[in-house]
Formats: structure tokens, sequence, C-alpha cells
């Protein structure tokens, strides 16, 4: 067999016991699905309240802190400019935020430490989104240990962590768990 041929079907080979392998171990291992997982975790029981000294550049030149927002349930978007996911995303927290306004606080803070204020004004602007906007500069990025966006936390009215999800939140879910907690 010349070399170029038996390349090929070395390469189509390996190609093909890859995937039988992971066949079988879809089989035998079925609650690793090849879907879009996220990850919900009630923070209830922990009984953590927010750093009061939590504090956020937002997107308008101003400083935002989480123990200012006591007294209101709030929704924390972990994101990024970038992420396609985000954006999606996006679509669900405008429903959100038409829908719940008046009883939620949305806050959406980039987790990329690459990303400015300014940046995120002008990702704000372009989008055309309501809520506000900032940096997050590592505080839920490291305190959760994020590693997917969008991840998102949602605080209480009595400022405890209540909610963790990561991934693509719908509305009916986010609706729903909001109203578990008012």
């Amino acid at each position: 067999m010349k070399p170029k041929k038996l390349a090929v079907v070395g390469v189509t080979l390996i190609i093909v016991v890859a995937g039988i392998v992971a066949g079988t171990a879809f089989l035998i291992f079925p609650e690793y699905e090849l879907s879009i997982t996220t990850r919900d975790t009630d923070l209830l029981e922990l009984g953590v309240k927010v750093p009061d000294t939590w504090e956020f550049e937002m997107s308008d030149d101003t400083t935002l802190s989480l123990s200012d927002l006591e007294g209101h349930v709030v929704l924390v978007d972990l994101m990024a400019i970038w992420c396609s996911s985000c954006a999606i995303q996006n679509g669900y927290l405008e429903t959100v935020y038409d829908s719940l306004g008046d009883s939620l606080i949305i806050i959406s803070l980039t987790v990329d430490s690459s990303e400015t204020a300014s940046m995120i004004a002008n990702y704000k602007l372009e989008e055309d989104l309501a809520w506000a906007h900032g940096v997050d500069d590592g505080k839920f990025l490291y305190y959760f240990s994020i590693s997917s966006i969008p991840s998102m936390v949602l605080i209480d009215a009595n400022g405890y962590f209540r909610y963790f999800h990561v991934g693509l939140w719908s509305v009916e879910s986010i609706s729903s768990t909001v109203g578990l907690i008012q």
C-alpha cells in the first residue's frame, strides 16, 4: 500500500475506534449526555450573605455596592461581551426585565479581566440593554469559581446568596425561581 493511502486508512481507523469508544461510554454512563447542561445550586442552606464590601465599577461611571441593594431581589448575570451564549441569555434577560422589572434588579457583570467599564458601556449601548452593566474584577469569578459563562447568581431581599446557575437560564426558570424567594 502507498504511504498516503496507509496514512488515510490509519486516520480513518483512529476516528472510527474513537467513535465506538465514545458511543460505548455514553451507553454505559447515560448520565453523561451530549447536550447543553446546566447546574442549579440552591444556596439557602449555606446561609451566606453578600459581603458588605463588594463594589463594582459600572458602565455609567458609578460604583455599585451590592449592600445598597438589600431589600431587593437581585439577579447577577456573569458574562463577557465576546460570549455568544451570553448574547442569547440577553434575550431571555430582556423578557425577564420587562416582566419582573419592578420586583427584580438585574445586573450584568463581565468576568473578562480585559474588558473595561467603557467597553461594557459601548456593548450595553450597541445591544440596547436596559439593565445595569459593570465589571466584576474577580469578586464573583473567584468566589463562585466561575468556569463557564453565562453564570448567574440570585440574591434574596435579605442580602443572602440564594441560587447559583451555570449555563443558559430560561425565562420560565428564572421567573419561577425568583417567585420562590419573594
